[in-house]
């Protein structure tokens, strides 16, 4: 027998004895049918104007129908876009931490931190290198229960880093 096979770990063998799978939390602000239904209308304004504006040679109907068009348009394509900037994706695996937000990447290992606090819809994570907190913002509230799941699972796998467990 080589020297390699005999160093080989046993069959389901791990580092670490209680792996947990890597979870992702996408923390989104909630889409309201409110900017969709005003859009909606001012599109019919503009398009009831771009009508009677072509059937009638109005251009001075016309012109402004299709600016209304535009900008209901232009309002819908912000809206999506703020949503996408506001939102925020935690995933959390054995090593550590990750937070996207806003086109940005923060990560820190579990052993980095070494506080966490709440204010309101935000959660702080201190860390003990002279490393900036990071921070983690639900666009839904406090209330929210995706941000209630990952509150749960940060102190879970916290705890589990400095080896706490249920008495």
């Amino acid at each position: 027998m080589k020297a390699a096979e005999r160093l080989k770990p046993f069959r389901g063998f791990e580092s670490h004895p209680r792996r947990v799978p890597e979870q992702s939390y996408a923390l989104t602000p909630q889409l309201t049918s409110r900017t969709f239904s005003i859009v909606a209308v001012v599109d019919g304004i503009g398009l009831v104007l771009l009508a009677v504006g072509l059937v009638l040679a109005k251009p001075y109907l016309f012109i402004p129908g299709v600016v209304i068009i535009i900008g209901a348009s232009a309002l819908l394509a912000f809206t999506i876009v703020v949503r996408a900037r506001v939102s925020t994706t935690v995933r959390l695996d054995d090593d550590g931490l990750w937070i996207t937000s806003g086109g940005r990447t923060a990560s820190a290992a579990w052993t980095d931190i070494s506080d966490v606090s709440a204010a309101g819809q935000t959660l702080y994570l201190t860390r003990t290198s002279q490393q900036p907190a990071l921070k983690i913002d639900s666009p839904r509230g406090a209330d929210d229960p995706v941000f209630g799941d990952l509150s749960e699972e940060l102190a879970r796998r916290l705890d589990q880093s400095r080896g706490y467990r249920d008495l």
